[in-house]
């Protein structure tokens, strides 16, 4: 077990160049020699459909601190703000806690089927929603049942990718993550806009006509390997949860999680708190989002070279700084550029997961291994948002930033453990 754990990713590829061993459960497909020959048509197809896949889900979710001031100031001015935070971390618990059961039946089946129940159910989720006038109804359409169809649509594209990309997987997991990026820089804008203008109900729908050909298009173009080797067919298993690797990797995600999404959902009350400009503080999530876009993509390039485990660690020390510091941002320039900072720095974490996840386990493996690390994730975006809003009522930003940084720091530390069991050599790749 030893062995496996710390095997070298490019090891599978080195043995097809070799012609010593054509099943290598770390090479997919064999007649990829490089880089460049992973990017074919169908690869990128794949690639393609899971980052529309990405930015109706991940990004729908990272536009949440939008909804967060509207229901504040308007649907539902009498909560407090961590009562309302309930409904965006609910959706995130959801999304993540039910991935262990979608990674076992992904392993299993493929993603085709797991695509398609999942579309359906976010956009049943968002017309229930449109309808929602109270926090309860609002709980169960938004909070439990998106995040429902959220689980099913994000594990089945986020776990195909690896299948499709050796050498280059790092990168190929960046781009597709960047989707939800990409998201997050245009949803807040539209749904600012059509919430405001439009109202409510109109608001929420026109997202879910945006959202239909985007998830159909994914449903059609994410499948697995035509021409997979016979060790990739589904053989799900459990016991790699058992891999202590993988938990040292889960349980720093979980401490970094805690305190990952706070800017995302407070980034506009603390602009607005210090007196600046209001409609300028609803692009900052957009600008924290715009910068993590390319926070997902070149930390992944840069992690095909020097090790994700390397990267992730670097990109966690660095977001749990920016986040400390957060509210020694005072002026409509010094907030953009702590979010710009922090956007990359936290981009780069949740890019680097999904090649973390998938250097240390067989291909049959990818969905109940992501499966595993985003279930333990759920638990931290449940608590991690109501947590912080207790804790900014109590303590103010000043409170949320520290809590939210020092936690981050944290699970930084967890996860210089996991990099050693992969690699005991401090300037080693891992």
């Amino acid at each position: 077990m030893e062995s496996k754990e710390c095997q070298d990713p490019d090891r599978g590829l080195s043995d097809l160049e070799d012609g010593s061993n054509e099943k290598s459960a770390q090479a997919p497909l064999a007649e990829k020699e490089s880089n460049q020959t992973e990017f074919t048509p169908r690869a990128c197809l794949v690639l393609l459909g899971a980052f529309g896949a990405m930015f109706c889900s991940v990004g729908f979710v990272n536009a949440f601190g939008v909804f967060e001031t509207f229901y504040q100031t308007d649907l539902l001015s009498s909560k407090s703000p961590s009562q309302i935070s309930w409904l965006g971390s609910f959706n995130i618990f959801c999304m993540f806690g039910f991935t262990l059961l979608v990674g076992w039946l992904n392993d299993r089946h493929g993603p085709r089927v797991l695509l398609i129940v999942g579309s359906v159910i976010m956009l049943f989720a968002l017309f229930m929603t449109s309808l929602c006038t109270e926090y309860w109804q609002l709980f169960l359409a938004q909070g439990f049942l998106f995040g429902l169809g959220l689980s099913f649509v994000v594990l089945p594209a986020f776990a195909t990718v690896p299948h499709y990309f050796i050498k280059s997987r790092a990168l190929a997991l960046g781009i597709t993550v960047s989707g939800s990026s990409l998201g997050g820089v245009i949803w807040p804008i539209a749904l600012k806009n059509v919430l405001y203008k439009i109202g409510f109900g109109w608001g929420v729908r026109t997202a879910a006509f945006i959202m239909l050909p985007l998830l159909a298009a994914a449903c059609l173009a994410i499948r697995l390997p035509a021409r997979a080797p016979s060790s990739l067919k589904p053989k799900p298993d459990l016991s790699v949860v058992k891999n202590p690797i993988l938990i040292l990797l889960a349980l720093g995600l979980f401490f970094i999680y805690l305190g990952l999404f706070s800017p995302f959902f407070y980034v506009t009350s603390w602009t607005i708190s210090r007196g600046l400009d209001a409609n300028m503080a609803f692009y900052m999530v957009s600008i924290i989002n715009a910068a993590s876009l390319f926070g997902r993509i070149i930390p992944g390039l840069l992690a095909d070279r020097f090790g994700a485990y390397n990267m992730m660690i670097l990109s966690a020390l660095f977001s749990g700084l920016v986040c400390c510091c957060w509210t020694t941002a005072t002026s409509m320039s010094g907030i953009v550029v702590l979010s710009l900072a922090y956007g990359f720095s936290s981009g780069a974490v949740i890019g680097l997961q999904g090649a973390c996840s998938a250097q240390i386990v067989e291909p049959s493996q990818y969905g109940v291994t992501m499966g595993f690390v985003m279930a333990i994730l759920s638990v931290a975006g449940l608590l991690g948002s109501p947590i912080n809003g207790w804790i900014l009522g109590q303590w103010g930003f000043t409170g949320l930033s520290l809590f939210s940084g020092l936690a981050m720091l944290v699970g930084m530390l967890v996860l210089m453990v996991a990099r050693l069991k992969v690699n005991a050599k401090v300037l080693a790749k891992a």
